[in-house]
C-alpha cells in the first residue's frame, strides 16, 4: 500500500497548489504570481509593488493553509522515499547548516550581496568584503587569517545547495528571496560605523537567527548531558549542591547551565558584565518573533476596539514592547505599561530609536520594573489592569514556576480583567478525540500538519534547553491556568498554525 500513500501525498501537493493559485487569482489581478524564490525581496520599498502584494498575499492567513499542507506532504513524501541512511545524516548533520546560517548572518552576507545584485559577487569579493567589515581591533588577530575565500566558498555553497543563497555561476554568489529575509536594510557604511546598532529599527529577523543560533543551539546540543546524568564529564548538580546550603536555589537548571558551565540562570547570566551586547539582541529577536503569527493576530485574538478609552494593558514580562505597542498603535485610547528586568527596562525606549516616539512621549507606553515572582504591587494611580498580556513568557518557565507568575497577578485582577497569553499550543502527532487536529482522519498527513508546523516543537526542545521551560497542549495551558486561580474561557488561532492566543478570566 506504499504507492498508494505516496500518490495520495502527490494528489494533497496538486491539490494545495490549486487552492493556493485561486487565492492568487481572486487577488484582483491576474498578474500576480508566487513569489519566485530567486528573487530577493527588499527590506527598502518605499512603495507598492506587485512583488510586495504578493509576498503580503503569501504571508497571508487564507495561503498558510495551502502553504503547510505543501510543505507537510513534500517532508512527509520525502522521508517515505528517502533512503533512511540519507535521512538521519541528514538530520544529524543539520547543526552544521545552522552553523553556516549563522555565519552569513554575523558576517553581513546578505547586505553585502544585496548591493551585488542578480549578477551576484565572487567569493574573493565577498570575503574582502566581509574583513573591511569587520571591527578593526579584530582585523590584524592572526585568528582573522582562517577566513580565506578558498574556506568561504564552502560555507557559500552550502548556503546555495540548501537554498539559501544561489550560485549563479563558479564561485558567483547573490540573494535569493529566503536569504532576504535576514537583511537589516542597512548599509555597509551603517554596519561599518555603528555595528552595535545593526538589528534597530528592523523586523527582528536578524536578531532572531542571531540569538537562536547562537546560545539557544549551543544549549540545545547539551540535551542528551541534561537528561542522561551518565553521558557527563562533569556534574554542575553535584558541585552546586557542595557550594550552597539550600540546592533548590538551583531551579533554573537546564542544558544552559552545561553548555555555558554557569550556575545563573539564563536570564541572570545575561547580565553580566561583557554580556550588554547579547541582551540587547535577545530584545530585538522578540520583534522577530512576530513572523510566527499571521500578520495581526494579536489585533484580531481580542476585542480590543471594545475596551473603553483610559484602559490599562499591562505587558508582563514585556521586553522593549514589540507587541503591545502594535496594540497601542491600532487602538489609541488603549495605555500600555510594560514590565521587566531592571536592565530591560533600563534600554527599552532607546531601543527603538527614534520609532514610536510619540507613544513614549505621550505615556501612552511606559515600563516600570517587576520581579514577576514577587508579590504585585499596585500602580501609582490605583489602576487596575484592564488586560495582562504574557507573550512567549510562560513558556521560558517550568509549570511551578509559571503558576507563581500567574498567582501573583490574580489579586491585581478586578471582576473583568482579562488575560491574554501568547504561546504555541501544541497537538498530538496522531489524532486525538480531546483535541481538534489540524487535519481530517482520512487525511494522509499527520493530525498537526508534521514538519509544516515543526517550529513550535523544536522551540519547545529550546526552551527546555534554555530555562528547563516549555511549551504546553491546550489541555496543559488550562490545567495551569485552573492551578493559579484563572480559568481558560477562549482560544484563538489562525488556521493552520499552532501559534496561540488563549484568553483567561478570573476563576
Amino acid at each position: 500500500m506504499t504507492f498508494q500513500a505516496i500518490r495520495a501525498l502527490h494528489s494533497c501537493i496538486g491539490s494545495a497548489i490549486d487552492d493556493l493559485e485561486q487565492i492568487f487569482n481572486q487577488a484582483g489581478t491576474t498578474s500576480l504570481d508566487f513569489p519566485a524564490m530567486d528573487d530577493p525581496m527588499s527590506p527598502l520599498q518605499a512603495s507598492p509593488s506587485s512583488e510586495a502584494l504578493a509576498e503580503e498575499l503569501a504571508n497571508g492567513p487564507a495561503a498558510l493553509v495551502p502553504i503547510r499542507h505543501i510543505v507537510a506532504a513534500c517532508a512527509q513524501l520525502s522521508a517515505t522515499v528517502n533512503r533512511p541512511f540519507d535521512s538521519i545524516m541528514d538530520a544529524i548533520k543539520g547543526g552544521q547548516l545552522s552553523a553556516c546560517v549563522r555565519f552569513m548572518e554575523a558576517a553581513n552576507v546578505v547586505e553585502i550581496l544585496r548591493g551585488a545584485g542578480p549578477e551576484g559577487m565572487h567569493v574573493d569579493d565577498i570575503c574582502q568584503a566581509i574583513v573591511d567589515l569587520r571591527p578593526k581591533s579584530s582585523v590584524n588577530s592572526p585568528d582573522t587569517k582562517n577566513l580565506t575565500p578558498e574556506r568561504l566558498v564552502h560555507v557559500l555553497r552550502v548556503l546555495a545547495t540548501t537554498h539559501w543563497l544561489r550560485e549563479v555561476s563558479p564561485n558567483v554568489f547573490a540573494n535569493n528571496r529566503r536569504s532576504s529575509v535576514i537583511d537589516t536594510g542597512k548599509t555597509l557604511e551603517e554596519l561599518r560605523s555603528d555595528p552595535a546598532h545593526k538589528f534597530t529599527r528592523t523586523n527582528g529577523l536578524a536578531a532572531s537567527v542571531s540569538h537562536i543560533s547562537d546560545e539557544l543551539s549551543k544549549s540545545g546540543m547539551y540535551l542528551t548531558e541534561w537528561l542522561l546524568p551518565d553521558t557527563r564529564y562533569i556534574n554542575p548538580i553535584s558541585h552546586y549542591a557542595a557550594s550552597h546550603e539550600n540546592t533548590q536555589e538551583f531551579h533554573h537548571f537546564a542544558p544552559f547551565n552545561l553548555a555555558y558551565r554557569t550556575e545563573l540562570g539564563y536570564f541572570e547570566w545575561l547580565e553580566l558584565p561583557g554580556h550588554a551586547h547579547k541582551l540587547k539582541r535577545v530584545e530585538h529577536s522578540m520583534t522577530g518573533t512576530g513572523a510566527w503569527e499571521v500578520k495581526d493576530d494579536l489585533l484580531r485574538a481580542f476585542p480590543w476596539d471594545q475596551l473603553v478609552p483610559g484602559s490599562l494593558l499591562v505587558d508582563v514580562g514585556g521586553g522593549i514592547g514589540s507587541a503591545s505597542i502594535l496594540v497601542a498603535q491600532a487602538h489609541p485610547p488603549i495605555r500600555v505599561i510594560v514590565e521587566d528586568r531592571p536592565s530591560v527596562v533600563e534600554s527599552a525606549h532607546s531601543a527603538w530609536g527614534s520609532g514610536h516616539e510619540s507613544l513614549f512621549r505621550t505615556g501612552r507606553v511606559s515600563w516600570r520594573t517587576r520581579d514577576f515572582f514577587a508579590p504585585w504591587f499596585p500602580f501609582a494611580d490605583g489602576k487596575t489592569p484592564d488586560v495582562f498580556l504574557l507573550r512567549l513568557v510562560l513558556h521560558d518557565w517550568p509549570d511551578d514556576d509559571a503558576r507563581k507568575i500567574l498567582r501573583e497577578l490574580r489579586p491585581a485582577a478586578g471582576p473583568d480583567t482579562k488575560l491574554v497569553i501568547g504561546d504555541m499550543l501544541l497537538m498530538h502527532a496522531c489524532h486525538n478525540n480531546n483535541e481538534q487536529a489540524l487535519t481530517k482522519r482520512n487525511s494522509p498527513l499527520l493530525a498537526n500538519l508534521g514538519a509544516a508546523n515543526l517550529q513550535p516543537y523544536l522551540l519547545d526542545l529550546m526552551m527546555t534547553a534554555m530555562l528547563a521551560g516549555k511549551e504546553r497542549t491546550q489541555n496543559e495551558m488550562a490545567a495551569l491556568l485552573l492551578s493559579a486561580g484563572w480559568k481558560m474561557s477562549e482560544v484563538k488561532r489562525s488556521a493552520a498554525s499552532l501559534w496561540a492566543y488563549t484568553i483567561a478570566v478570573p476563576a
